[in-house]
């Protein structure tokens, strides 16, 4: 969710978007989640500063990381948390690995700066 949050994040910044607006947008939709509530607005607001380090990212990857193998074991592709890992590795590998995990918008907007040279 939260690697979602920060593609989010960094689309509006690109596209001339109130980030504030996109907080309400999301707040009101059926991704509203008391973990959004929590994180999505530090995250807007911390863009470029520090996170409030709640659960390490490092630690994140990590529960992504063994729930793509148990679903390996079976067989069962997870598509969606093998992208939102992807991404967390990136952030670790860009030294955030005991920052919140809510940094990981940090690899998003890294990529899209590269993507944009």
């Amino acid at each position: 969710m939260m690697a979602a949050f920060a593609e989010g994040l960094v689309l509006a910044d690109g596209l001339g978007l109130s980030q504030q607006d996109l907080l309400d947008v999301v707040a009101l939709g059926a991704i509203a989640s008391p973990m959004f509530a929590l994180k999505g607005p530090n995250m807007a607001k911390a863009r470029g500063g520090t996170f409030p380090t709640a659960f390490p990212l490092k630690h994140q990857q990590k529960d992504l990381r063994l729930a793509i193998a148990a679903a390996d074991a079976r067989g069962q592709p997870l598509g969606v948390a093998a992208a939102a890992n992807d991404l967390y590795v990136r952030a670790k590998g860009l030294g955030h690995g005991d920052a919140d995990f809510s940094a990981v918008l940090r690899a998003v907007a890294q990529q899209q700066q590269q993507q944009q040279q």
